[in-house]
């Protein structure tokens, strides 16, 4: 069963424009188990539905993470 996950982008380093926003959402889809991912500058959330036998709430945060962006999972 698809579980939504909403992360929150709290470092200094922001999403700024839409070309970071594909950047985010382009590295997360390639996770196993990822189905969607909504990201938006505005805002500075990451919506991520996943397939939770797959992949965990804490991969995704790692994994944008390591594209620079420090994440909470709210």
């Amino acid at each position: 069963m698809a579980q939504t996950i909403e992360l929150v982008v709290t470092g200094e380093e922001k999403m700024h424009c839409d070309g970071c926003e594909q950047r985010v959402s382009n590295a997360l889809r390639r996770l196993p188990g990822v189905q969607e991912v909504r990201a938006s500058a505005a805002t500075q959330q990451v919506m991520v539905t996943i397939d939770p036998s797959q992949v965990g709430a804490e991969q995704v945060r790692t994994k944008l993470e390591q594209l620079g962006y420090q994440a909470k999972i709210a």
